[in-house]
């Protein structure tokens, strides 16, 4: 009978940590891709271009490179790469074939 009690306390404490889990995923819309980028991450191999710490500049560099038709993505970094160096913070990928074209307008941008 005390068996049967801890397993019924056990179940049901695992069901409340599955909710909570569930409701802080279902609350927490970075963990959620968008839609436009879950299409665009299908596509293929992509490649970092650039790398920066300020999301502004991150973000007017995808503006630049979509006015020239190139798909990007902007994300947030981790904290340190595999070597334990600090990473910037934002992050520039384009699709693979179109790194080199990436890498041109970049250089050719105010710095």
């Amino acid at each position: 009978m005390r068996i049967l009690f801890y397993l019924v306390l056990a179940g049901l404490a695992a069901l409340a940590i599955r909710q909570i889990f569930a409701l802080s995923v279902k609350g927490n819309s970075a963990l959620k891709l968008r839609p436009k980028v879950r299409k665009k991450l299908a596509r293929g191999v992509w490649v970092q271009v650039y790398d920066t710490d300020s999301l502004e500049e991150a973000c007017s560099l995808e503006a630049r490179l979509e006015e020239e038709d190139l798909e990007c993505i902007v994300y947030e970094q981790g904290r340190k790469d595999v070597h334990g160096n600090p990473l910037k913070g934002f992050g520039i990928a384009v699709p693979r074939v179109s790194v080199s074209h990436a890498q041109k307008i970049i250089v050719q941008m105010p710095g």
